[in-house]
């Protein structure tokens, strides 16, 4: 990995990238060698560059389901965070769903995407995602969500901490890292937790381990958070 401007760009991470000196374009770091990155447009194109050239990602794919849609007068976890990330420069993408067809529909977004986070806010199991309408096991979960390499998500569903399914999860899709509680949690502590960490992240650029560590320190009462990696 290489450190820059507060930020450590790794192999996998998806950045904006300028090509041939014109605008910013969605890419893929794949190999980094003295202060120069080798990166891949999505239409495969190739090139390489000073990596401090780069741009990293700070889109956060939020994904949420709950018993009743979030309004102006009931709010929910991700839409509070949606308002902090704003609040410190970040880019939230926020979506609402029902239903498993709109989960993978939304993950799909997010696989492709520049972004290296998502978070999901729902209910959950150990095995389980409770939606508002259906419940989505492990094994679907891994399918819907396909390849997350570079990704890292962030998931405030209570109990999805356990081994089960997170360790499933990191084995399934790849993905850089999955955080969660192993523990049922309440949403109010589960929007504290959740702005502590991307406030390390994206503030302070550190790494999410450190953000995850500070998170918990910070607030240790949320849910036994956990980090498969």
């Amino acid at each position: 990995m290489m450190k820059q401007a507060g930020t450590e760009i790794h192999i996998g991470d998806r950045v904006y990238a300028p090509w041939r000196g014109e605008r910013l374009f969605p890419a893929k770091v794949t190999f980094l060698a003295n202060g120069t990155a080798y990166i891949t447009y999505q239409d495969g194109e190739t090139d390489r560059m000073p990596s401090r050239k780069l741009q990293p990602s700070n889109k956060v794919y939020l994904i949420e389901s709950v018993s009743r849609n979030p309004r102006e007068t009931h709010w929910s976890e991700a839409r509070l965070l949606a308002e902090f990330l704003r609040m410190i420069g970040g880019r939230p993408l926020y979506s609402f769903i029902r239903t498993k067809l709109e989960l993978g529909h939304f993950l799909r977004q997010a696989r492709q995407s520049s972004s290296r986070y998502i978070h999901l806010s729902m209910h959950g199991l150990r095995r389980k995602l409770v939606l508002q309408l259906e419940e989505v096991d492990i094994e679907e979960v891994i399918e819907l969500a396909g390849n997350l390499s570079g990704k890292i998500v962030f998931s405030s569903s209570c109990l999805t901490g356990h081994d089960a399914f997170g360790e499933a999860f990191v084995k399934g899709t790849g993905a850089e890292a999955f955080i969660s509680p192993k523990r049922e949690i309440r949403w109010a502590d589960a929007a504290l937790v959740s702005q502590l960490f991307y406030k390390k992240l994206l503030c302070d650029g550190v790494t999410p381990y450190v953000a995850y560590r500070f998170a918990r320190k910070m607030y240790p009462n949320h849910g036994d958070l956990r980090f498969f990696k």
